[in-house]
Order: structure tokens, then sequence, then C-alpha cells
């Protein structure tokens, strides 16, 4: 396996070229085309991808440890099939669609002005986890952990309070209406 460190990957298109893997430490990749590659069994620490896309990647048994995600298109992204070993992963001014964190352990992570569309949280630990100016239009919460979560400015979320773990949770008054969309009332 490969090993690489402190290293910088520019404008590289690896849904046409080799993705080697290995366990990429304090890397940086930078406007890179993921799309359709195969990550299986790499491993990223403490790595930053910033403007890069990915659609639909291989990433069974992939790590991702302190792994930072700015300004990413990330579209059906599976984190689920990850190393849920010391996972931990934020995101910033990214796009999730149509991904899934399902049983995933994301205490702690950041989301940080991210359009979250149609994004599958069931079964999460989403603890202390911070959606700051989030859009989580289609986003599932069911049976997830919202203790100490902050929603304060994020939008368009549908959370059910009797099937989710709520203690603590942070709203603000503008967005408290999602709280209430499976009694269909209209707030005005």
């Amino acid at each position: 396996m490969k090993l690489l460190f402190d290293t910088t990957f520019n404008k590289i298109n690896y849904s046409t070229e080799l993705f080697e893997t290995g366990e990429y430490d304090s890397c940086v990749f930078n406007s890179c085309n993921f799309s359709k590659t195969i990550l299986s069994n790499s491993s990223f620490i403490n790595c930053e991808f910033i403007n890069c896309n990915f659609e639909t990647p291989n990433i069974s048994n992939t790590s991702f440890k302190e792994v930072i995600f700015k300004e990413c298109t990330l579209v059906g992204f599976q984190f689920e099939y990850c190393n849920d070993f010391l996972f931990e992963v934020s995101f910033e001014n990214s796009v999730l669609q149509v991904c899934s964190f399902f049983k995933m352990n994301l205490k702690n992570s950041k989301f940080i002005n991210s359009k979250i569309i149609d994004v599958d949280f069931t079964n999460c630990n989403l603890s202390n986890v911070k959606f700051d100016s989030c859009d989580l239009s289609k986003s599932i919460f069911e049976n997830t952990n919202l203790e100490k979560t902050d929603f304060t400015t994020a939008i368009h979320f549908s959370i059910n309070p009797e099937n989710n773990k709520l203690s603590k949770t942070k709203f603000s008054n503008e967005n408290l209406s999602g709280l209430l969309n499976q009694y269909d009332l209209d707030i005005i």
C-alpha cells in the first residue's frame, strides 16, 4: 500500500486516471474529479478536498479521519460503507446530494454553508453537530440522535420529534416549523 504524506494533488481527473490505493496523510486534493472512482481500502488522515467532484465513488472500507470537504460536490456518496473507526468529516460550502450516512457516528461534525439535499441520516449519531447556514431539503432524520445539535441557522429540514432523540437541540424561532411538518399544519 502506497503511503503519501503532505502532498498536494491538483486538477487530476481520477475518473480517467487510475487512483492509487494507499494511505494519504495531511494531503490536499485541489480541483480533482473523483466521479465513479474506486477509493476502496484507502485511508485519508487529516486531508482536505477542495473544489472536488465526487459522483458515486466506490468507498467501501475507505477511512476518513479528520477530513474536510470544502467547495465540493458529493453525489451518491454512501458513507455507511466506509471504515467507521475514528471516522471524522466536516463540510464547508459544499453540496451533498442523495448521500447516505446510515448508522454513522458524526458526533461533533460541522456542516457549514452547505446544501444537504436528500441525504439519509437514519440511525445516525448527530449529537453536538452544527448545521450552520445549511439547506436540509428532503433530508431524512429517522431514529437519529440529535442531542445538542444546532439547527439555529438551518433551513428546509423536517424532523419528527417523536422518532428522533432531541435534548438540548437548538432551533431558532424562525425554523421551528420544521418540527411540525408531520402534522400538516398551516403555519403563518
